[in-house]
């Protein structure tokens, strides 16, 4: 079985190889050693988390898949170099990111966004109950806003709030993912809420 042949495989579903009990250190083994049903259990357990990383990131499904894609390739080019002794979600997280900042590097400066793919993000406040069609609507407004105003975040900080706001890890986990200082990821998280509340200012939206 053949890498891509892995990925579709996965992206259909689980495989009838018991790898489940196995942890990733297991399968990193196996699947270093050429054994192609290990790897497609890797790809089984951790994409759906590379893909709402991506899709976040890209904000449509095409991208996101591709993103993905090109993810588990590096991982599979590189297992062989993984460090037994590091946390494997750490180093995905470090290749799923890179890829997405190689993957917007690679497009125009203003991706194609299909608003209608996307799930509704929030900095953090809590949802209203039952909101009417007008705070529907208001929230709609913001959110598309707010999907445009990350889009335009510098490559590192938008990788670095996607990992905060939307994956929910805390600031260490940002930093050891990908291989900076605590501090660094402090400042470049707090820099990029300070410009999403500029340009959502500018552009009308209400903010707290």
């Amino acid at each position: 079985m053949s890498v891509a042949a892995a990925l579709r495989q996965a992206q259909r579903g689980p495989s009838r190889v018991d790898w489940v009990p196995m942890d990733d250190t297991t399968l990193i083994s196996h699947a270093a050693d050429g054994d192609r049903a290990a790897f497609q259990a890797l790809v089984e357990r951790h994409r759906p988390m590379v893909y709402r990383v991506a899709y976040q990131y890209a904000g449509n499904h095409h991208d996101a898949d591709d993103i993905a894609q090109d993810v588990f390739i590096k991982v599979y080019q590189s297992l062989a170099r993984f460090r037994q002794d590091a946390q494997f979600t750490s180093w995905l997280y470090r290749i799923a990111m890179n890829a997405c900042i190689d993957h917007q590097r690679r497009q125009t400066p203003h991706l194609s966004r299909r608003s209608g793919d996307d799930p509704d993000i929030a900095l953090g406040s809590a949802q209203a109950p039952e909101p009417g069609p007008e705070d529907v609507a208001a929230g709609a407004e913001i959110g598309a806003a707010l999907k445009g105003a990350v889009a335009e975040l510098p490559p590192r900080q938008r990788a670095i709030f996607v990992m905060r706001h939307y994956e929910g890890l805390k600031l260490h986990e940002i930093a050891e993912a990908l291989g900076l200082q605590d501090g660094t990821v402090k400042r470049q998280l707090h820099s990029a809420v300070h410009r999403l509340r500029k340009v959502l200012v500018a552009r009308g939206a209400a903010v707290v």
